[in-house]
């Protein structure tokens, strides 16, 4: 929003003043100037920034002070409106606004041609408005994700293709270690258990017995002694000899 200075004489004050509250509810700060008294701030608002609406009443072409201020005030700055036909020719940059016919009334065609007019004096002074931070907050989100799905594409891309030259890096290092004596299965077979290995076979639950073969074996004569044909040796001859063995013989079969 920009300042707003209002000059006008004392025929349009009651304009000037329903003018004053319509664009302070808008935001607008607004001085009033009426009558003679614009000689003084004239001078002291010659290089204000802010935008000078000047009301062409009946009476005011005809007032010096009126013309001094459409005069000296630069043509970018000036707002007029007109209550009556006769407004001054001077340089100006934009035509005067017709507010015969208003009665306060905020809407229609005179009142949005002033807010417009107001529009354009302020671009003069208020520099243009950047993005606002939620649209930059946005711009950066959007930013990052484009960033991360790139990222993500060129990982899926690289992926693959470092695979397939580790395998044949893989592939040509089996290659050559084949000439160098070293290698190694290229089929893998777990092998058998240590139980299957050393497994004994399980005993039967129940051994059968023979009928009569214990009473047959108890039975049967011992065997005939075997005859010793050969001659005593001299060891065997003095052993016979020796009456401490002929005891213990009987001693064993006694």
């Amino acid at each position: 929003m920009i300042d707003i200075r209002i000059v006008c004489t004392h025929d349009a004050a009651k304009v000037a003043e329903m003018l004053t509250r319509l664009l302070e509810a808008e935001q607008h700060v607004v001085r009033l100037t009426v009558g003679r008294q614009a000689y003084h701030d004239l001078e002291a608002t010659k290089d204000a920034e802010e935008a000078v609406l000047m009301i062409w009443s009946p009476a005011a072409p005809g007032q010096e002070y009126m013309l001094a201020w459409a005069e000296r005030t630069a043509p970018e700055r000036l707002v007029e409106i007109s209550r009556a036909p006769g407004a001054p020719k001077i340089r100006r940059v934009s035509p005067v606004i017709d507010f015969s016919t208003w009665r306060g009334e905020r809407g229609g065609r005179a009142w949005n041609a002033l807010n417009e007019r107001l529009r354009a004096v302020t671009r003069l002074y208020e520099p243009p408005k950047g993005p606002s931070q939620q649209a930059v907050m946005l711009m950066g989100l959007a930013s990052v994700a484009a960033v991360g799905g790139a990222l993500a594409v060129r990982m899926n891309d690289i992926a693959p293709a470092q695979s397939e030259q580790i395998a044949s890096v893989e592939t040509i290092q089996f290659a050559d270690a084949g000439d160098a004596g070293i290698g190694g299965a290229t089929t893998f077979v777990e092998p058998p258990s240590a139980d299957e290995l050393f497994r004994l076979p399980r005993p039967p639950s129940r051994i059968p017995l023979l009928p009569h073969r214990t009473s047959a074996i108890l039975m049967e004569p011992e065997p005939a002694p075997v005859m010793d044909i050969r001659d005593a040796t001299l060891l065997e001859r003095l052993q016979g000899l020796n009456p401490l063995r002929e005891l213990a013989r009987d001693d064993e079969h006694g």
